[in-house]
């Protein structure tokens, strides 16, 4: 990494939460204004089929993953929901910004492709939150809708793609 360019990581293994994961999701603190996606105690809630764990070859808990109504932001647009999938991704602070993840978004959209139904994929990301855009622009997302959460002000974007069986990087 010695270049500022995140190195390639191998992909990610998907499992159901444990109540391990799901305490150790739950103590999750992010630093500045990544804070607002501290999990807190509503990720002792977390449960399958809509969340899963993303595992590093080594088994180390790198994140979670949320598909459905849970990755969805208060305010958004999500009037086609039956035929669009709502994903979100959430890494382990100790691991943000180390290129997890590509792999960790590449390996919750495979999951999404098993479930079959949706002919879109959406991603709601906060509007300042830069490697995160990057990221779903380069998985081929593009911008929907951009809207403002009423119960903070924050400014959020939602980016959709059609369901494919190969992500388009570019």
């Amino acid at each position: 990494m010695g270049d500022g360019q995140p190195t390639k990581r191998a992909p990610l293994t998907i499992r159901a939460l444990t109540d391990a994961d799901r305490q150790a999701i739950a103590a999750w603190h992010y630093a500045d204004d990544l804070s607002l996606y501290d999990p807190g105690p509503g990720a002792l809630e977390l449960r399958a089929p809509d969340h899963v764990a993303l595992l590093s070859e080594d088994g180390t808990l790198l994140g979670f993953g949320t598909m459905g109504a849970d990755a969805r932001v208060a305010g958004g647009r999500y009037d086609s929901a039956e035929t669009v999938l709502d994903l979100g991704v959430g890494l382990c602070p100790a691991h943000v910004g180390q290129g997890h993840g590509p792999a960790a978004l590449e390996a919750l959209i495979a999951r999404a492709l098993d479930q079959g139904s949706a002919t879109r994929l959406r991603v709601t990301i906060a509007a300042f939150n830069g490697r995160a855009t990057a990221l779903a622009h380069k998985l081929g997302f593009q911008p929907s809708h951009r809207f403002t959460r009423t119960s903070d002000g924050r400014a959020f974007v939602q980016y959709e793609r059609p369901v494919t069986s190969e992500p388009a990087t570019r």
